[in-house]
């Protein structure tokens, strides 16, 4: 059962950019960060221990469709949550996210179909034309990040905080069983107008003096899903029929004469 929202409502809405840390370095990105963000100042928040878990069809219906279903648990709350991607360019509109509710830390999906399926008609305006009970209890674990790492705030002078993390995602594609590993920088919004000044700052530092960040146009699930997915095959790395066919013709008309001369 859902057992409510235990979290506190935002009054605006909030956007999470995610990089990919090419030289691996905490300590050396903090310093460049304190050194040019001027009155900003970084303070250590937490340590990450957090599971996300991504639920889909053995089709992937909701995947397939740009709808991600996932559990979110940590030491505090344990919540299911909707993001619908799109294929706007403009990262702020790119994701609409909707809070579903707290549950039980081992609560399934197949535990309250009628509520997520209801929810997932409202936010997204009957977006599926099947009957989403029935969807929503064949849904199994898809992805599993298990997430670690250190969290922190980046605070301003007028008082505006963002939040900043380092983080390590162990990744699980529970269909395969295939694993892997990724780091991960993010950036974590409020997106107050007031604030946008401050916002565009932070940016432009980071996109300035820490060239070993990259920004990702994906969110922590896609980063997740392409890291244990299964390369698809290409000329450089696998040789086609006809060259195979070719070898061995050669290596047994080889054999056969090295046979004739015995």
């Amino acid at each position: 059962m859902f057992l409510g929202d235990k979290g506190k409502p935002r009054k605006y809405g909030s956007l999470r950019l995610n990089y990919d840390i090419l030289i691996d370095n905490e300590r050396f990105i903090l310093q460049k960060l304190s050194r040019n963000l001027g009155f900003f100042t970084i303070l250590f928040e937490e340590k990450i221990k957090e599971v996300e878990t991504v639920f889909d069809t053995d089709r992937f219906l909701f995947t397939g469709s740009g709808l991600i279903l996932r559990k979110m648990n940590n030491p505090k709350r344990t919540y299911y949550s909707l993001v619908r991607i799109s294929d706007i360019s403009n990262a702020e509109n790119r994701e609409k996210k909707s809070f579903l509710g707290e549950c039980e830390p081992k609560d399934l999906p197949t535990d309250f179909p009628e509520q997520i399926a209801d929810a997932i008609n409202k936010i997204f305006n009957n977006l599926f034309t099947i009957n989403l009970v029935d969807v929503v209890k064949h849904c199994t674990p898809y992805i599993r990040m298990q997430i670690s790492g250190n969290r922190y705030k980046i605070v301003s002078g007028t008082g505006y905080e963002v939040e900043m993390s380092f983080e390590t995602i162990n990744v699980k594609d529970a269909r395969s069983g295939k694993k892997a590993k990724v780091r991960n920088f993010s950036l974590y919004f409020e997106l107050d107008p007031n604030y946008e000044k401050e916002r565009k700052h932070i940016l432009e530092v980071v996109d300035r003096y820490c060239k070993e960040l990259i920004p990702l146009d994906r969110n922590r699930f896609e980063i997740s899903q392409v890291a244990v997915k299964p390369r698809v095959p290409t000329k450089s790395n696998e040789e086609t029929k006809e060259e195979f066919d070719k070898k061995k013709n050669k290596k047994d008309k080889k054999k056969k004469t090295n046979q004739e001369e015995v």
